[in-house]
């Protein structure tokens, strides 16, 4: 009789611990707005993602990017992980030829570039309220079709010929997020 209370005991314990909520990690959500008193039609804008496409979008279907901040294994570095947190990791990243390089969505943060090519998703610098990188240089906007504009990062030795502003990227809170770890 006792060992038969004891199970039930057991039994009773785990079907408790089974049924516990799982306890999530709360995350600072942060959206990108571009700063260009320059250029009205893109001053105080939010960087959205459109068919995995980063920039700045007319479209009434997207929405700003949210990002979370992760410590970045380079010493002043973090690295902005896109929210919510789905089964696939996506960063946000550059990625293009040296000098001049296109912010980007990165699945899986982990990619090689092909030669020729520069990939950064650990790299971004937070301060002052501005995002930036580890690298000097400034963001510039590009026009694309259809009124949206590409943001890029230069580091000053990539000859630019085409048609751009200069501009600051604003790093401003969104609220809380929350990832489960699952």
């Amino acid at each position: 009789m006792k060992w038969s209370a004891n199970i039930l005991s057991l039994g009773l314990l785990a079907a408790f611990a089974s049924t516990a909520a799982v306890v999530g990690r709360q995350l600072d959500l942060y959206q990108l707005q571009i700063s260009c008193p320059a250029n009205k039609n893109i001053d105080g804008r939010f960087i959205s993602l459109k068919n995995n496409t980063m920039g700045i979008f007319d479209a009434d279907d997207v929405t700003p990017v949210q990002v979370y901040p992760v410590e970045s294994d380079k010493e002043g570095c973090n690295e902005l992980h896109t929210y919510p947190v789905g089964i696939v990791d996506h960063s946000i990243g550059l990625m293009g030829p040296p000098g001049l390089l296109t912010l980007v969505d990165i699945t899986n943060p982990t990619i090689q570039p092909g030669e020729g090519t520069v990939v950064q998703w650990d790299t971004f610098r937070i301060s002052d309220g501005k995002l930036t990188n580890n690298i000097d240089g400034q963001w510039l906007a590009f026009p694309t079709q259809g009124n949206g504009w590409k943001v890029k990062w230069t580091d000053g030795s990539a000859v630019v010929i085409s048609n751009f502003v200069i501009v600051n990227i604003i790093y401003k809170s969104a609220g809380e997020g929350y990832y489960n770890g699952f």
